[in-house]
């Protein structure tokens, strides 16, 4: 190459992990590394170590911000998560080698003008999304299957020891718990039909569910057909769902998507799952669903306050099952996804193909 540029495109949380550990002398980096994965414990070596060879000091260029939007015309990286890269930006960037978005899909990448410049696409699979989509699936099966009391009544033996009669040895569901059920052959709704819902939808299909999504924009017909889905009006799909499970993006028109008018055209027997934002729920209006028997329950891994107050109301009610935005696993997992950006963005450097991630096209 021969100008070493790289530009990212969006101003990202997760993105900015990477650009940190590529200005390893930015004022108060190291700091704001150990901020972006507390109270876990890191090392910023660990991350700016991933990145040698890759920074200012060997001769790279890193544009972040303001600086990145104006111009891609020296670019020989561009680094993006959520922003687009179209035939004019590649035409404009002549040294440009790498387009490396963080995330598995390629939506808005020209990959017919990246092929005829020449420029490698890596779309990089991120494991904490994964995790977040196991983890929607695991509150389904903990509301369906009502873990929490199960794990409870077994612990403390309250049950009437008079109304079981094992035989040989046999007693089922001894405790007598009833609504007892699960996800096979039941209705799930995606609200934001976007990368995690897809993976979803990929982990939903193997308990043979019927999955319909509430989108901003339909998929296109064969985007439907390859992860058998099927699209419904927000209303509609809140009629229908056994499980409504929202992962809408967190932008100000979302704000409180979920209120007492949605909560109220759900069915009584429905799970409501959120893994995506705290903001996307109008908590009141959640509780008295809750309360009142409007729905039959609620997973939450995001809350609109965090940390969430200890002992607070929705702590005292059995049919809410509650983390603590742990869906993605570790926050050192960001480590991990910095460091084959950078394997790959040395790769490029040599001219090589990138290591890491869907190499497109």
């Amino acid at each position: 190459m021969s100008k070493k540029v790289v530009t990212f495109l969006d101003e990202d949380h997760v993105l900015r992990i990477v650009w940190l550990g590529l200005n390893d002398a930015a004022p108060g980096g190291a700091q704001e590394i150990r901020d972006s994965v507390a109270p876990e414990a890191v090392d910023p070596a660990a991350l700016t170590g991933r990145a040698g060879g890759l920074h200012p000091s060997d001769g790279y260029d890193i544009r972040y911000g303001a600086d990145a939007r104006q111009s891609l015309k020296d670019a020989s990286v561009v680094v993006l998560r959520r922003g687009a890269v179209t035939a004019e930006m590649i035409a404009s960037a002549p040294n440009l080698r790498l387009i490396q978005r963080l995330g598995a899909r390629s939506d808005g990448i020209d990959l017919a003008a990246a092929k005829a410049a020449n420029v490698a696409v890596s779309c990089l699979p991120r494991r904490t999304l994964a995790y977040t989509a196991e983890h929607a699936i695991l509150l389904m099966m903990a509301l369906a299957k009502r873990l929490l009391p199960a794990d409870k009544v077994t612990r403390s033996g309250d049950y009437d020891p008079r109304l079981v009669k094992p035989v040989n040895d046999i007693a089922y569901n001894w405790p007598g718990l009833t609504d007892i059920g699960g996800l096979y052959g039941r209705t799930l709704g995606i609200v934001g039909l976007g990368e995690v819902g897809a993976l979803v939808v990929e982990r939903a299909r193997a308990f043979d569910m019927k999955i319909i999504y509430s989108n901003r924009t339909q998929l296109p017909a064969e985007r439907e057909r390859v992860l058998s889905v099927s699209y419904r009006s927000f209303d509609g799909l809140l009629a229908e769902s056994d499980f409504v499970s929202v992962h809408a993006s967190n932008i100000g028109p979302n704000d409180r998507l979920l209120g007492r008018l949605a909560f109220n055209a759900m069915k009584r027997t429905t799970f409501f799952i959120n893994t995506s934002r705290g903001r996307l729920v109008d908590e009141d209006a959640l509780y008295e669903a809750l309360t009142n028997g409007v729905i039959a329950g609620a997973g939450l891994d995001v809350h609109r306050v965090e940390p969430r107050p200890a002992r607070d109301r929705f702590a005292e009610l059995p049919n809410v099952v509650m983390t603590p935005h742990l869906a993605g696993g570790s926050r050192l997992g960001l480590i991990d996804e910095a460091g084959a950006i950078f394997d790959n963005m040395r790769a490029a450097a040599l001219g090589q193909a990138p290591p890491h991630g869907r190499i497109l096209p």
